[in-house]
């Protein structure tokens, strides 16, 4: 069977039970060598990294506006109006940035802002959530956003890798020893509209319950790592939890979605496909890295 996968250029990723990333069994090398060699080359040179850097992070905070925007139309919370308003200043601060630390600094608040008002979309009296905690998560809703996020740059890693390009070297993620930088850069863009949004709905709509999760030693078996296996106030998606995560998030990819730039109607993985070939020709000289924000 993975004899098959590979023959048909299908990646076959490893993951532990808790979704952590193990390792990735690839088809036959790249052949886009010039492409890489594009890459190398021009994402050495700063001020063409931060150009394309400047633009992922200002459509992260978008998305993530956009994300609240909704929850407050739907969930009618008037509160959410300053955050919004934060968010907004924000993101229009991004493109006169100079330096990469001065970037990171807008990212760093932006997220404050953002995750400081994440625990207002969560609608179920049985979750609550006051702040992100990864490595390990803390609670079920930092549980949900872990794996999710997880999942999401073990795909995008692989649109990367089909396309020719190195995952592990970026314009925005500086480069680190088993780090997938680029991935990890497009993956900015989606944190909110795919990750966020099936946790918010996961929760909200009381497809997961308190039941669906636990300590380490019941989430990941004999495979968590020795730190994980210590902290007893980690806590993971179990078993029953994974599976409607894992065919949620599937469904979310498959939902249809419009591009305004290309006028046209695709899904989420169409969408992630088509940032990987816009990064591509962006490397090659043909035009500037355009990244996604959903309207």
């Amino acid at each position: 069977a993975l004899m098959a996968l590979l023959e048909r250029g299908v990646d076959v990723v490893l993951l532990t039970k808790g979704g952590s990333f193990r390792g990735r069994l690839l088809g036959r090398a790249s052949r886009h060598v010039e492409l890489r060699a594009c890459q190398y080359r021009n994402l050495s040179r700063p001020e063409f990294s931060l150009e394309i850097a400047k633009n992922i992070v200002e459509a992260k905070i978008k998305n993530q506006r956009h994300l609240a925007l909704r929850a407050q139309a739907t969930l009618g919370d008037e509160s959410l109006s300053e955050a919004l308003g934060e968010l907004r200043v924000l993101a229009n601060q991004v493109p006169q940035v100079a330096t990469r630390e001065e970037l990171l600094g807008l990212e760093g608040s932006a997220a404050r802002v953002y995750f400081g008002i994440f625990g207002k979309l969560i609608k179920n009296p049985l979750f609550s959530f006051s702040q992100r905690t990864r490595r390990p998560p803390r609670d079920p809703v930092n549980a949900c956003l872990s794996f999710g996020y997880v999942m999401l740059t073990t795909l995008v890693e692989g649109e990367v890798a089909a396309a020719g390009l190195d995952p592990m070297l970026g314009a925005f993620h500086q480069p680190e020893y088993g780090r997938p930088s680029l991935a990890l850069d497009i993956v900015e863009e989606f944190r909110a509209l795919i990750v966020d949004a099936v946790t918010i709905r996961l929760i909200n709509r009381r497809q997961l319950v308190p039941a669906d999760f636990g300590s380490p030693s019941e989430a990941l078996g004999q495979d968590q790592l020795i730190a994980d296996a210590d902290d007893s106030g980690a806590v993971y998606l179990l078993e029953r939890g994974r599976k409607i995560f894992i065919r949620e998030f599937l469904a979310r990819l498959r939902e249809e979605v419009f591009d305004p730039r290309e006028g046209i109607h695709t899904d989420w993985r169409g969408i992630i496909r088509g940032q990987v070939y816009r990064f591509a020709r962006a490397i090659k000289g043909e035009g500037p890295y355009v990244a996604f924000v959903q309207r």
